[in-house]
């Protein structure tokens, strides 16, 4: 199996599709905490169409190794060390929550490799208090128990899918729940301290962004509420918001025709 190494660990992953010319980006997809590459499931095929995909397992996630305790901006320097073991010069990031939280770090921390974002369902803000110390609570539970179905069913799946999916698309919830469950119980925890728990506030630094940026938002999304997303789209110069109707936070799961429609041409744009 494909592995690289990075200061947060062996990452596991994936590629689609090949460059088509000299000095194209390649299309870098991270996903979602609780969720690893096959996430991006619906996406990968139209994306590897444009150019070259590597999909990533993020640290403590599918078939990664947990990493050691990290902060986001860690998170965003292990990323550098993947695109030097892959020798990617520079990238379209297609993040989804926890991905687009890296993905603006990485435009930050790291301009001359980023090509364009696609934030997805994501936040450039802390966590909000009371919600931060729920998630410690669930962390410290979670460690010794696991994720126990009832906790699941009744704090994070109302969070992560819309109302009318839950109600008509019942497998796509078990097999999210299902996957989420497989995970290492210590790489769920540190994962969800750094991005969660942990998470600083760069929203103003964003005005240093200066790459095509695409923000994409499911109009029901609890976890990274839909202002979230216009708080970034207002400080990144020139970044275009679409809204996804009925998609809660997973809104490339929920609804990957419509946020296919608004991604692929995006990248398309971005690529030679």
């Amino acid at each position: 199996m494909p592995y690289l190494r990075t200061r947060l660990g062996r990452w596991f992953y994936e590629e689609r599709g090949a460059a088509r010319r000299a000095g194209d980006p390649a299309i870098v997809l991270w996903p979602s905490l609780l969720s690893d590459g096959g996430m991006w499931r619906a996406q990968v095929e139209p994306l590897s169409a444009l150019g070259r995909v590597v999909v990533l397992d993020p640290p403590g996630h599918g078939k990664s190794e947990v990493p050691p305790p990290f902060t986001l901006e860690d998170n965003a320097d292990a990323l550098l060390d993947a695109f030097g073991e892959l020798r990617v010069d520079a990238a379209v990031i297609v993040g989804l929550s926890w991905g687009g939280m890296v993905g603006m770090r990485m435009a930050l921390q790291h301009p001359s490799r980023v090509r364009a974002l696609a934030l997805l369902d994501t936040s450039a803000e802390p966590e909000h208090r009371p919600r931060a110390i729920k998630y410690r609570l669930f962390v410290s539970f979670a460690r010794r128990f696991g994720l126990p179905p009832a906790l699941v069913d009744r704090e994070i799946v109302p969070v992560m899918f819309s109302e009318r999916t839950r109600r008509e698309r019942p497998e796509l919830v078990e097999r999210f729940v299902r996957a989420a469950n497989g995970f290492p119980r210590e790489g769920l925890a540190r994962a969800t301290l750094a991005v969660d728990i942990h998470r600083k506030d760069i929203l103003e630094r964003l005005r240093d962004v200066r790459v095509p940026t695409l923000v994409v938002c499911g109009r029901e999304d609890r976890a990274t509420e839909p202002a979230c997303s216009e708080h970034i789209a207002a400080r990144i110069a020139g970044a275009r918001l679409v809204w996804i109707d009925g998609a809660a936070h997973l809104s490339a799961l929920e609804q990957p025709q419509a946020v296919n429609d608004a991604l692929v041409p995006f990248v398309r744009e971005q690529m030679g």
